[in-house]
Formats: structure tokens, sequence, C-alpha cells
């Protein structure tokens, strides 16, 4: 059985292995990670760029240069809200998909083939989703916090 040191070494690789995804993402696309982090959250589906702001923990002018820059390099499309005329929606395009699509499905394919063959992948998903947790509510603290704590 592993050891507990082990195990965190082995969340640290993964979130190297992440970033550098992350980071090649970033540079085929054109953008800064922070415009990546808004992309990534546009992948799941459109939003309002209030919510945007509020997700990625910038101030709403941020997010407007952000997506000013992003839609000029046509990644993403403003339009009007269907429920709401006065509110703005903002959307992938397909040039989001070509730009880093094939960067995110490799790692994704590979993924699913192992998650096919792991005969305990509902340990395995369980513990991945609890690494994950633990790591956002971590950054929600040092966000509220203003400091950090070492082991």
């Amino acid at each position: 059985m592993s050891s507990p040191d082990e195990l965190i070494l082995a969340c640290r690789a993964l979130y190297d292995a992440i970033d550098s995804v992350d980071q090649k993402a970033a540079d085929e696309a054109g953008v800064s990670r922070n415009d990546l982090r808004a992309l990534n959250l546009l992948s799941q589906g459109p939003r309002n760029p209030g919510i945007i702001a509020t997700e990625l923990g910038l101030t709403t002018g941020s997010v407007t240069a952000l997506l000013d820059r992003l839609e000029a390099k046509g990644l993403v499309k403003r339009s009007r809200s269907e429920t709401d005329r006065r509110s703005v929606i903002v959307s992938p395009t397909p040039d989001l998909f070509e730009a880093v699509g094939p960067i995110y499905l490799g790692v994704v394919h590979t993924l699913r083939q192992l998650a096919t063959a792991a005969q305990e992948r509902g340990e395995l998903e369980g513990l991945v989703e609890t690494v994950a947790s633990i790591t956002r509510a971590y950054a929600g603290s040092l966000s509220n916090e203003g400091n950090r704590t070492e082991e």
C-alpha cells in the first residue's frame, strides 16, 4: 500500500502535468492563463460576464477586457440573452475547440481508455474527485485568509 507522502507526490505530479497541458493550450490559442481559465468555463456552457467574473475571482472590468481579447481572436461571441434582452451571454465559438480541442482530446481519450480498463474505477473517480474538492477548498481558504501555511 502506498504511503500518504506517495499520494501527495502523485498529486503534485498530476498538478504539474495539468499545468503543462494548460500552458500548451494557452500558447496554442495565443491567450493568457486567465483567458484560458475563462475559455475552460465557457467550454462547459455559455455564461454571462458577471458569472465569469465571480467564478474566476476577477473584477467585471477585467472580465470585459478579457472578453474583448477573446472575441477579437474569434474564440468567443457575445449575444443578448433570449430571456433578458438587457443581459449578455458569452459562448465559445467553434474556433475555440479547433484551437485547443486537440490538446485536451488526446488526454481525454487516454483517460477514457484507462477508466474503462480500471476494475476499481469507482474508487479511482472518488479519489480524484476528493483530491479536486480538497484542492478547491484549500484554494478558497487561501484567498479568504490571504496567507499560506506549509506542512
